[in-house]
């Protein structure tokens, strides 16, 4: 089982979502721009697919699989996109790491300040001693935002998603704890 934490940044609150995130998931999940810069989130964005995707999060979770918080800042409580932590093994200590932000807080340091909260809380608390994580070639942002949170360049995977009908790159990341590997 994967507790479902919450963790306090300078500036953030990472919490488990609830019901009523749901419609402020859909209004910035349904951007266009969050579905081009992201392998899995669908544009247009289904009416009931954010219910659907908050209601999954406590079985993941409590079958050790996944994590994902919601991302939100301490001051409001408003809600500015998500990180998770899939694909969690714990036979081999790891887990890929994963984020978005809405638009209207891009360029304002928070996927940064999120991923670098769930990398610290997954190596602390669950004894991760691997993260990878996966940004399209042409997502320099979030390529950028893993580069400042330790993940390292680690190889480019040639035609690996297919966004609006086209294959393209991804680039893999990975960070291996010091001492650990």
């Amino acid at each position: 089982m994967t507790p479902r934490p919450t963790l306090q940044t300078e500036r953030l609150l990472l919490r488990p979502f609830v019901p009523a995130d749901a419609a402020d998931v859909q209004r910035l999940a349904g951007d266009v721009r969050i579905a081009r810069g992201t392998a899995a989130v669908p544009h247009p964005y289904p009416d009931g697919a954010a219910e659907q995707w908050i209601a999954s999060h406590e079985s993941l979770a409590e079958a050790g699989r996944e994590l994902v918080v919601a991302v939100t800042l301490r001051t409001s409580g408003e809600l500015v996109g998500a990180a998770s932590l899939l694909a969690i093994s714990a036979v081999h200590a790891r887990a890929e790491l994963g984020y978005w932000i809405g638009t209207p807080y891009w360029s304002q340091g928070y996927a940064t300040e999120a991923a670098r909260a769930l990398v610290d809380w997954g190596t602390r608390d669950l004894g991760l001693t691997r993260i990878v994580a996966r940004c399209l070639a042409w997502n320099t942002a979030s390529a950028a935002v893993l580069r400042k949170v330790g993940l390292e360049d680690e190889g480019r995977l040639v035609q690996h998603e297919i966004r609006e009908g086209v294959p393209v790159d991804s680039l893999l990341f990975g960070l291996v704890l010091p001492g650990r590997a």
